[in-house]
This record gives C-alpha cells, structure tokens and sequence, in this order.
C-alpha cells in the first residue's frame, strides 16, 4: 500500500498518538490509534513507499454503508451571505457534487513488486540527499547487484510511478508572458490579456498564443505556469496509515478545547490554530465535523530571484493546519502550488489563484478518499482558513483598499492620519491622537481607546459587499471603499470557512521583522536629526554594528546565519533572520552598553517583550492575553509621545 508519510520533529511524540489505545478501529468511528512511531526522516508530500496491506479492502459500494459518512451532508454555515457568493461558489464547483459511491479514478493501494519497491526507496533516498543524475545510475547498479539482480527502474521510470501511485500530475495554465493574468475564470477563452497595470491607461494586449505556422497547426500559449493539484495530495496522504493519524491532530485539539469551554472555560488556553476562537467557531458552524477533515493555511509572497535583473515571481504554499505545529511549517510538510515564473509579479493575482479555488471548491463539497487506517473510503471535506501574506501581498488576496488608504487596517477602523494640508495627501499612519488634529485632521476623533477599538466585523464587511455590488458608478463604488477600507470581495470569500477579517491574519515574519524591527533602526539612524531624542548618532550606530559582527565569533552559528552591521548592510538585503537577532538577543544589551537614550530603550523593550510573547510556542491563557495588551499599549503609547510628539510632519514620516 502507498502513502505519503510526515516529516516529524525529532522530540515530537503528540498524545493523541497513543500506541496503547483500545479504540475501536471500525470505519465508523474516528480512530486516533497507532501502530508504530513515524520515520522521523520521511517527508509528508515526498514519494511514497509501500507498506504491508493489514487490512481488508472494501469495495466501492460498501464504503459508504460502513464508513459513516453522508455525501450529501451540507455545510450548515449560519450566515445570510450575499448572493454573490453563491454565484461564485457554484461558478467554481462547475457542476460538480460528491457521488454517492467512489469512482473508478480513486484508485485502491497497489501491491508493489520488490523492483518497484526497491526502485522507490532507492528514489527517495537519492532525493533527500540531493544527489545527481549520475549518482542515481551508480548507486542503483550497486542496489540492483546486492539484491540478486532485482531490476532498479530508471530515473524517468521511477519517477513516473510515484506519479502515478499519487495521481500528482502537474497542470500547465495559460498565463499572459508579462504575467498580468493567468487565462483562468472569465479570462479562460480569450486570446490576449485585457489587463490595465496602475498608471497605465491602455491593456497590456499582449497575445495568449504564438502566430501558427500552418493553418492547421494547434495553438501554442507564450507563457504557462505549472500548478499542482491539490486533491491527488490530499488523497495520496490518507493512504498512508501514519499521515493519516497525524492529520486527526487538529481534531484531537479541538475536541479538547470544546470540552475545557464547556467544562472550565477560564481553563482554556490558545496555543494554535487547531484550538483557537475561530477553530471553535467554525466547528460550531458547522465546519470539519468530521475528524479527517483538512484545514489549510493559504500562503504566498514575491521573491527576487537575482540581484542583476528583474525577476519577480510569486510563490503559493499551502500549509497543512491538521499536523501537530512543530512540523506543520518544516518545508517538507508544505505544499507548493505554484509559482508564477516572473518576469514581474502578477498583475491580477486571483487569476492565478484560480484553479486552487476551483479544486478546494470540489474538496469543500466532499470527495472520496481511501483511508489507509480503516482501509475504507470515506469522504473527506477540507477548505483554506487563513491566507497570509505580507501587507501588499495580503492586500492583494483580502480585497482591502491597502495600507495607504483613510481606512487601510485590516482588523480595525482605526481613521488614517493626514501629516499634510496639501490637496491630495495620503493616509500613511494611524495613531491614537494625532497632534494638532482640528487643523490636520479634522474628521478624525481627538484620540481613540486602545481598550475600545472600532473593529471590522463580519456583518459590517457583507453590507459593504452589497453596497459595492450595487453602486452605480466608479465614483460611488469608490466612495464606499473610502469610508469602509474594502475595495471588492475577495475570491477567499468562495471558502466555507471565510470570515473576515479574521481569514487574513497578520503575517508576524513581515510585520515584525521586515517592517517594525527595519523601520525603527530607520527611524534611529536616518530619519531623524541630532536634536531628536530619538536619534542615534553615527558614532554609536557605527560602534553597535561592530559589536554585532564581533559577537559573530561567540555566538553558536547553529542558532542562524551570520548577522552582519547593520549600519552597513541594512540596505543590502538584510535578512529576516538578522533582524530577528536585533530584536531579540542584541539591542537591549548592547545598547545599555553604549548608553541608548533609556526612555527610548524602555520604550523598545516593551516591544521586544510583546513580540516575545506574541510568538512564543507556550499556550496562552486570557490572563497572558491581557499581559500581552497591556504591553501593546505601553509601547504604542510611548511611541506615540517620543516618535511624533506635538509635531503632524512626523505623522507621515514616522
């Protein structure tokens, strides 16, 4: 029998993995028991291997009289949802329902010949060594004559059964060669791109397909994009018995959360996605009421592929939110869709979004999938949560106006603030209270109550939704987004589990580290002037980047890469990584050395402690949560007072 199997942190032994439980294992009950712990050197979405068939096979007719499970089972979501919507979740499904039995193209484990078995293992040792073509050809001569001439399938063979064992065939998409659109959606039957970049007052109008060198001769698209399916992931990862007990892990939480809400509520503490508030909320919903049911975590961002030129491509990973988190973000247990192949970043990115949302439409509605650990079939109902991104990657997937606009926070209606009475000036910031707000600001409140913030809310996002599906003009439609901070409604909104705002969660990585940590040093070095009391001359700047890159020969290099001066290299691709150094381990110490401002310092500590808290692995009670706040409000308000202070210039520079 194949399968997909995970890649597990060395430490991790998850509890509801238990090797001695009695539980029943019938296919209609949701079995969390175990046979034997997981190779901690196997990758959850590398190529399967076989394994003894323990279990009796079911055929297709019997799965769903034993399996318990009811194809027509609708998700019961209480939400008066505009009909857009439905619209959008039927344009998707295509037509598509969950059959009453399986199909033919589900196909049952396959017993493996010892050559095809060999050849496999051989396989994916040879790729978790990154080795080469010609290492692959030596090292299976080697194999194949310590096995008594056992024949060891070629690299293109081999590679084409693990596609085959999987069903993982990846999908070439049509996109536009300036990757403006991918031909997807109400782009897919036309023959060059209608899009309109910011600035520009024409379409790019380049053509889908190359000029036919015969009449006869079929269409050749410019540009494609690889995409990979997800379905064949979900199912080649339930055919494999210790995979498919990981994925219960998201249950096993939730259940234990639903108990401590029901038993001791003040009990309860927030550790991760599988027992947080929206977790519960979404089970309460209706949502993963089945125990295999998946939730993923949509991730994407650009990447510069080189220094020299432009090379901008865009990557889509899908994180798999039923594994236990120590191994739930390991590159080897994270799927990745596809990556638009640049020369620029995309234009409309849901276009490229498309055929995601098309096939988690289909795994929304339910799809069968054989389950290696009853050996039965059973439907599974998975659908994206979350999507993450930084704040213009994340702009682009939420449908928001962006962090510029007079309402461009995500979770809050906090009003931007004007720094400029010059027509046309752009909302950059969002303070508790501006300075001089009667004259520079005056539709915004005097100051705003961190403890009673104005927030968006589900209700609120639908009725802006209508109000935008039924404006009249451009100008009335953008008259809503500049009093409400939504521009249009996401294609994330086709997710059974969508809420907004919370389905657009803040990426920390970015928000953190890229942004907060980077603008700060910013702010200390170069944006401010000697008389501020912010200000860090250059002697002490020059001094703490030497002391950084000394602290290089004592430092463990396991704990991460080199950090190098930031007064030097700050502008040259300073890493996530290093920032993250700066933050956590060296400017409080170091500047206590060289005699940092100390309100400054104090000031920075509350942040650096808050951030501290905010990603730490421990679970959290409301109590930590309260603590948590209370250092948010400290540093938000002292920064307020050091950064800005009676001056409304520094509203947009600071």
């Amino acid at each position: 029998m194949t399968g997909l199997q995970p890649d597990l942190h060395p430490d991790s032994n998850p509890d509801f993995l238990d090797t001695n439980s009695d539980t029943n294992s019938d296919s209609d009950s949701n079995s969390n028991d175990s046979h034997s712990d997981p190779d901690p050197d196997i990758g959850l979405l590398e190529f399967p291997m076989d394994s003894p068939m323990s279990h009796a096979i079911l055929e297709p007719g019997e799965a769903d009289d034993l399996s318990g499970n009811n194809p027509d089972h609708g998700l019961d979501v209480h939400m008066d949802l505009p009909g857009a919507v439905a619209d959008l979740q039927e344009k998707l499904l295509n037509g598509y329902q969950c059959p009453p039995h399986p199909t033919g193209d589900i196909s049952k484990p396959k017993v493996l010949s010892t050559s095809q078995s060999l050849s496999l293992k051989h396989y994916i040792a040879w790729r978790k060594s990154n080795g080469t073509v010609l290492a692959y050809k030596l090292h299976a001569h080697v194999l194949q004559d310590a096995c008594n001439d056992t024949t060891i399938l070629s690299l293109h063979a081999v590679c084409r059964l693990a596609s085959h064992l999987t069903g993982l065939e990846p999908v070439q998409v049509d996109i536009c060669p300036g990757s403006c659109i991918a031909y997807t959606g109400s782009f897919e039957e036309l023959d060059s791109c209608p899009f309109v970049w910011s600035g520009s007052r024409s379409p790019c109008g380049l053509p889908r397909y190359k000029q036919k060198q015969s009449p006869n001769a079929q269409a050749t698209p410019h540009a494609q994009m690889l995409y990979i399916p997800i379905i064949p992931v979900i199912r080649a990862m339930f055919s494999n018995e210790e995979t498919s007990r990981l994925l219960c892990y998201r249950d096993h939480c939730l259940q234990q959360a639903l108990h401590l809400v029901a038993t001791a509520p003040r009990a309860h503490a927030y550790s991760d996605f599988a027992n947080a508030y929206v977790h519960l909320q979404q089970y309460e919903n209706g949502l993963f009421q089945d125990s295999r049911d998946i939730a993923f975590a949509l991730s994407t961002d650009g990447a510069q592929l080189t220094m020299k030129k432009q090379s901008d491509t865009w990557i889509l990973i899908l994180i798999i939110l039923n594994l236990p988190p120590e191994i739930h973000y390991k590159s080897s247990n994270t799927i990745v869709a596809f990556a638009t192949p640049g020369p620029r970043g995309p234009g409309d990115i849901e276009s490229f979004l498309y055929p995601l949302f098309k096939e988690m439409a289909m795994a929304s509605a339910g799809i069968w999938v054989w389950d290696a650990v009853d050996s039965s079939y059973f439907t599974n109902r998975s659908c994206i949560c979350m999507a993450l991104g930084d704040m213009l990657g994340s702009a682009k997937l939420s449908g928001m106006a962006g962090h510029s606009a007079v309402f461009g926070d995500h979770f809050s209606m906090v009003r931007g603030a004007h720094a400029s009475l010059k027509p046309g000036a752009k909302s950059q910031y969002y303070p508790i209270s501006p300075p001089q707000s009667q004259t520079y600001n005056p539709e915004h409140p005097v100051a705003y109550d961190l403890d009673n913030l104005p927030m968006h809310n589900s209700q609120a996002y639908w009725e802006t939704i209508r109000m935008l599906q039924d404006a009249r003009s451009k100008a009335q439609a953008q008259a809503i987004t500049c009093r409400t901070g939504i521009s249009c409604m996401s294609l994330c909104a086709a997710s059974p589990a969508y809420d907004h705002p919370t389905f657009f969660p803040l990426d920390p990585f970015h928000l953190f580290y890229e942004n907060c940590m980077a603008f700060l040093w910013d702010l200390w070095v170069t944006m401010s002037s000697p008389s501020e009391i912010i200000h860090l001359s250059v002697e002490k700047a020059c001094t703490f980047g030497n002391i950084i890159s000394d602290a290089m020969s004592t430092l463990p290099p396991s704990f991460c890469g080199t950090i190098w001066d930031p007064y030097l290299k700050q502008q040259s691709q300073y890493k996530v990584f290093e920032w993250m150094a700066l933050l956590h381990w060296y400017i409080i110490p170091i500047g206590i050395e060289l005699e940092f401002n100390p309100t400054v310092l104090e000031n920075f500590s509350f942040f650096a402690e808050a951030v501290e808290i905010a990603m730490t692995i421990q679970p959290m009670g409301e109590r930590d949560l309260l603590e948590l706040m209370g250092l948010i409000k400290a540093f938000l308000t002292g920064f307020e007072q050091l950064y800005v202070g009676d001056d409304p210039e520094k509203v947009s520079c600071h």
